[in-house]
């Protein structure tokens, strides 16, 4: 709660209370990105699998809590885009930088890095992908939308960290032996990307109920059907790309031998 002064007349003035909302603070998301930024690099320079995870769970649903709580959306948006796009950089700079220290933070580091190089400048199919790994793709989406059901969001930012931060470890390991603008772009997995942002909205959305207590469902698809439509458009478009891009990607991209 915050005070301020008005003049309501010749000689008077009166104080009304306003109240002050957190989430309405720039520090709030400065603090949101440098949690991002400390929770991502800290751990991978390490080279911690399981304290990288578990710390970014915590402070993005710690930052997320305090705006879906209030029930504002533009606000839990902006937390999840900052963190996300903060996350997939650093952890893509650091692969290109440390290699080795990353690839101890991620399970399988190592066979995951050797395998999306195979993909990219081989005949492979993207590790980890819909097409080559179907079950384990779609236990993702399921603990993307089922888990940020049943627990407020938290299970949801598991498995939405966890795809990012393979994801980026993927596109680092590019980085150093395409070089250039040119393999910068080359190392963004576009579909990735796109599934990540259906991620991120789906988390968004369905954390909100238990969070809030809100569980009228008619009322509840009314105000947020623009996000739960664009949330699953791109979704689909994401999976969708992911079974058709790569391997055009990788032709377009690759350099000539």
């Amino acid at each position: 709660m915050s005070l301020f002064k008005i003049s309501v007349g010749e000689g008077r003035e009166e104080f009304m209370l306003t109240q002050y909302r957190l989430s309405h603070d720039p520090v709030f998301y400065i603090m949101a990105g440098f949690f991002a930024l400390v929770t991502t690099a800290l751990p991978a320079v390490l080279g911690q699998p399981r304290f990288l995870p578990i710390a970014q769970t915590l402070a993005l649903f710690v930052f997320l809590l305090i705006p879906l709580r209030q029930r504002q959306i533009r606000q839990a948006i902006t937390v999840v885009a900052l963190w996300l796009v903060l996350q997939w950089v650093t952890m893509l700079l650091l692969t290109w930088l440390a290699p080795l220290q990353v690839e101890r933070a991620i399970n399988d580091g190592f066979i995951y890095r050797t395998a999306y190089l195979e993909w990219f400048f081989g005949n492979r199919q993207t590790p980890g992908s819909l097409a080559l790994q179907p079950v384990g793709r779609l236990l993702e989406v399921l603990g993307v939308l089922v888990g940020s059901l049943v627990s407020g969001g938290l299970i949801g930012i598991w498995f939405l960290v966890r795809a990012l931060n393979l994801a980026a470890f993927g596109s680092g390991a590019l980085l150093a032996p395409l070089g250039g603008l040119t393999g910068l772009l080359a190392a963004q997995p576009v579909w990735t990307l796109i599934s990540l942002a259906g991620y991120g909205g789906f988390v968004i959305l369905l954390a909100e109920p238990l969070l809030t207590r809100h569980w009228a469902l008619g009322a509840f698809w009314k105000e947020r059907r623009t996000l739960g439509m664009i949330s699953a458009a791109l979704l689909v478009i994401g999976l969708l790309l992911e079974i058709i891009l790569p391997g055009a990607w990788r032709t377009f991209f690759q350099p000539p031998f």
